[in-house]
């Protein structure tokens, strides 16, 4: 085995590594657009490969609508805070129980009076 003696100059290395890195890159790019074609659309059998990518905004635009969206779902549940304290979620849920068992009380004595009025009628 020989061992080649000849060294290159540290301008040499540099471009040997921007070559290198620049090649990395197109293929690391080809690699990407090939895997997101697969993850769009399906093979000749129908199956659509799924791939690792995260749920990171492609664009500045569409990451800017996230945050907007998100903002105004923060805007509307600090509106629909009704109430501050404990106790009062609790009268609440009260009030609707007492509110239910009263339509019940009404609907009951509803069926019971339609029962009273219904007369046998023989075909």
């Amino acid at each position: 085995a020989v061992v080649s003696t000849q060294s290159t100059g540290s301008s040499g290395i540099n471009a040997e590594c921007e070559q290198y890195m620049a090649d990395f890159n197109s293929r690391e790019k080809l690699k990407m657009q090939h895997d997101k074609e697969m993850a769009e659309n399906p093979d000749e059998d129908g199956w659509i490969m799924v791939t690792r990518s995260s749920k990171v905004c492609a664009t500045a635009e569409q990451a800017e609508e996230r945050k907007r969206q998100y903002d105004e779902k923060l805007e509307k549940k600090k509106k629909e805070i009704l109430h501050l304290y404990s106790f009062q979620d609790r009268e609440k849920r009260k009030q609707s129980l007492v509110e239910l068992k009263r339509k019940f009380q009404e609907d009951k004595d509803k069926i019971s009076k339609m029962k009273a009025a219904r007369v046998f009628r023989p075909l």
